[in-house]
């Protein structure tokens, strides 16, 4: 592992020096720590490059279709790693990017512990330890043990040249950096607007807690109660500090809205969001989502429950795949606020008017798939920056529910009414569903686990976590192979030449669809058949080529690649 780039505090230092520092003849290297590190504000403009450099949209390598890599969503382009088919890279952003964070991290935290007004820039090296658990949780939740670099080091430095160290060391790492954060962090209604607070640290903990307590627990590596206990704890510390609620803008679409424009904004859900304005962060996001970059698949539609709080094989109300809506009727209200329901009108951003929504239609790129992603779908017509004015949620408190229900029932095999009241319950309460009790699993047949995992993908559903969760559980084996699925064709509506829908007529684009296209009747995206998973090798990504090349005795391949 070489990282040779300056870094970008040294830039910003650099700047933020002014001319007067012009004529001062000192090394670069030496004029940042020179003449910057004087003042809180200091800190603070060094802390400010991670919002913008280091905070994903969601998850890896700023990308918004990371969903892709899983069941639930289908892009325009085959994905290599939902596939089995990616080929170990020479270089990957994911590692530099974490490393160059990394660094710039490691700079912060050394000039806070040993500054003259540590008092004062605390919460600045607060946002220095959780930014460098951020990257590393990043690097371990892709690669497994990667390098743990501590301190800024120099082209010279022996350190360069580092061993991975084991997965176990790399969550320790984490896990106190997470706690030196909470303990430097400010709390909410005392930090300043927009910045990382100390419930955000808690939350985030929360979420490494679930994660390596469950590969653990699922993958046979080790002992994941301690971590599961330490989710629940953060988790419930989250809740119990009142300083975060579900968002509830307008009880019929309050769930959608909070993902777009002006509702995303100064939301009561949001605990870490990326900002995207014309004057921050230019996006093309609103385009790529409503061109069809991230389509739902079977597999998604399939999830949301019915309105009676059983899944579609168990309730009466589910009313079958006849017409283009039948399978929406009678559904969790997320459904329709996350798939198009067929032909109905709305503004997509490349439209001034309201226009019905069919695959193909206009400048709807989605011609593959009959399901057709709303939930990120922009109500603003052309937004003059590409991808208008939101902010993107990178931890939301529906997430830190989810976590708070995981991780109680994985620690216990079990988990109480009462507990199921403090988190899921909440999230069913907001779109008017039914309550998910002990009582209607068993009355039932169900499973509470898959019910628990039911309800984290659909809440969560497009923002990120299917690939990872699916990793975590063990089940990316039995899953991912499988052909990936769109609605149905054979002995449905989708199968007529023309579709008629509330007095318009449409074009089918599965009309005399090939058998060879069709699984069971439904239309195929990829069939199983050009779809793998090694067990041996598929659960991590590889090691770029390059480091491989640069650190060979010491830096070793991911088994498989």
């Amino acid at each position: 592992m070489k990282i040779l780039k300056i870094s970008s505090i040294i830039f910003l230092a650099i700047v933020a020096t002014g001319c007067k520092k012009f004529l001062d003849l000192k090394p670069q290297s030496d004029i940042s720590d020179f003449t910057f590190w004087q003042s809180a504000n200091d800190y603070r403009l060094a802390a400010n490059w991670f919002y913008n450099s280091s905070l994903d949209d969601p998850h890896y390598g700023g990308s918004y279709m990371n969903d892709n890599n899983s069941d639930i969503a289908f892009g325009t382009e085959v994905s290599s790693i939902s596939s089995g088919k990616y080929v170990a890279p020479e270089q990957d952003d994911n590692w530099d990017n974490s490393y160059a964070a990394i660094r710039n991290a490691n700079k912060l935290i050394e000039e806070g512990t040993t500054s003259s007004i540590k008092n004062d820039v605390k919460p600045f090296l607060g946002e220095g330890y959780f930014f460098r658990a951020y990257n590393y949780f990043r690097l371990l939740d892709l690669y497994g043990g990667v390098p743990i670099i501590d301190k800024v080091l120099q082209p010279t430095d022996p350190l360069v040249f580092s061993a991975r160290a084991s997965r176990e060391a790399v969550v320790n790492f984490i896990l106190g950096d997470l706690n030196n954060a909470i303990t430097n962090l400010p709390v909410k209604g005392s930090a300043e607007k927009g910045r990382i607070c100390k419930e955000a640290a808690q939350a985030f903990k929360a979420r490494v807690c679930l994660f390596e307590g469950t590969w653990r627990k699922f993958h046979a590596s080790g002992d994941g109660n301690a971590l599961l206990d330490q989710a629940i704890a953060e988790s419930k510390n989250v809740i119990n500090s009142h300083a975060y609620s579900l968002n509830k803008t307008k009880s019929d679409s309050s769930y959608r809205l909070m993902f777009i424009d002006n509702y995303s904004m100064d939301n009561p859900e949001t605990i870490v969001s990326k900002k995207y304005r014309t004057t921050i962060n230019v996006n093309g996001w609103a385009y790529g989502v409503s061109w069809g970059n991230l389509n739902p698949t079977k597999a998604a539609a399939d999830l949301y429950l019915c309105k009676d709080g059983l899944p579609i094989d168990k309730s009466p109300l589910f009313k079958g795949y006849d017409s283009a809506r039948t399978e929406f009727r009678g559904r969790d209200p997320r459904m329709t606020q996350s798939l198009i329901l067929p032909a109905i009108k709305i503004v997509r951003p490349q439209y001034d008017k309201y226009r019905p929504q069919w695959p193909g239609v206009d400048n709807n790129r989605n011609v593959n798939s009959g399901y057709m992603l709303y939930k990120f779908i922009s109500q603003q017509a052309t937004p003059g920056d590409g991808g208008g004015a939101f902010d993107w949620n990178i931890i939301r408190y529906g997430e830190v529910l989810a976590i708070y229900a995981e991780a109680s029932y994985e620690r216990n095999e079990s988990i109480s009414d009462a507990d199921l009241d403090l988190s899921i319950n909440l999230l069913r309460d907001r779109v008017n569903m039914p309550h998910l009790t002990n009582a209607l699993v068993n009355a039932n047949g169900l499973n509470m686990r898959s019910e628990i995992r039911r309800e984290r993908t659909v809440e969560l559903a497009f923002e990120g976590f299917r690939w990872d969760d699916l990793r975590r559980w063990k089940t990316a084996e039995t899953i991912l192979p499988k052909s990936v699925l769109s609605v149905k064709v054979t002995g449905s509506e989708w199968s007529k030449q023309v579709i008629t829908l509330d007095g318009a007529s449409y074009n089918s684009y599965f009309y005399n669809t090939p058998a060879a296209q069709l699984e069971n009747g439904f239309k195929v995206l990829q069939p199983g058949s050009q779809r793998a998973f090694d067990v041996n090798k598929n659960y991590l990504l590889p090691i770029p080529t390059k480091q491989i090349s640069l650190n060979p005795d010491k830096l070793k391949q991911n088994p498989g690649w």
